[in-house]
């Protein structure tokens, strides 16, 4: 079993969309905070890091914070929207 899932993150604040690796077994906010800083790095500054940024799906539902990215039904190769 793989410990991280490759997933799709759609940023629309910089109309942009990157590929980025999350850990499977960390929380919906520590993930949030690592997708935060990797779309800042990617992105070149462009996408600030804050935090209250907020992870939802590509249907508009928002992840509890409180869950694990498996316990959120979060799979490899699915379009999360970074807000």
């Amino acid at each position: 079993m793989t410990n991280k899932i490759l997933v799709v993150v759609v940023v629309p604040m910089i109309e942009e969309e990157y590929n980025v690796y999350i850990p499977v077994s960390k929380n919906i906010k520590i993930a949030t905070d690592l997708i935060v800083k990797t779309v800042n790095e990617l992105s070149e500054g462009h996408y600030p890091i804050k935090k209250n940024s907020v992870l939802m799906d590509s249907s508009g539902n928002i992840f509890a914070k409180g869950y694990t990215v498996k316990e959120s039904g979060i799979k490899n190769g699915d379009k999360l929207v970074l807000i």
